[in-house]
């Protein structure tokens, strides 16, 4: 599972209430959900990240987000939680397998009955096929300037620097870098 860290000092963290996720994912009965907006992104925060046990309680040597389990849209039951290791047994789990294909689709068919889901899935495999066009269908190198890699977006076990390849971490804690993307109006 997936935590967003928080900041640590003078964080401010705003609770807006908003129906647009559940309403579209359950039309006869629409719920509200509080969306939860980070504090802004820091380099400096995540290269002094620690990634290993030593922040876990003394029974478990695995991260628990103190914040809980990810509310997720109504449309994606969960039945159990499990964690990479736990579904993959024969090898260890990797973060990113091949970086010349992209294929969210594939392994993800399972959250495709989630409006929500499909639409991130679709955003950023736009972004993926805009971004790493060849040269010669590139829309502007103003617009592209170079590739985009989803990946550089994760880190475990690395310094947030341009070209980083998160690892899979055991431990399981990981921060992702989100963008918020508002129009007022």
């Amino acid at each position: 599972f997936c935590s967003l860290k928080k900041k640590k000092k003078n964080s401010v963290w705003y609770n807006v209430a908003s129906s647009a996720v559940s309403a579209s994912e359950s039309p006869e009965e629409p719920k509200k959900s509080l969306i939860s907006l980070w504090p802004e992104w820091s380099d400096i925060e995540v290269n002094a990240e620690k990634w290993d046990a030593a922040k876990a309680s003394r029974d478990s040597k695995l991260f628990d987000d103190p914040e809980g389990k990810v509310e997720l849209p109504a449309s994606l039951r969960v039945h159990t939680w499990k964690r990479p290791s736990e579904c993959i047994l024969n090898k260890t789990p990797v973060v990113v397998e091949n970086e010349a294909v992209f294929d969210l689709t594939s392994a993800n068919e399972h959250l495709l009955s989630s409006e929500l889901m499909r639409w991130v899935i679709s955003e950023l495999y736009i972004l993926w096929k805009v971004c790493n066009t060849g040269e010669e269908k590139a829309i502007s190198t103003e617009i592209v300037p170079s590739l985009w890699k989803p990946w550089e977006h994760i880190y475990s076990l690395c310094k947030a620097v341009k070209d980083h390849m998160p690892l899979y971490n055991a431990y399981g804690k990981y921060v992702i870098k989100l963008y918020w993307m508002v129009s007022s109006g």
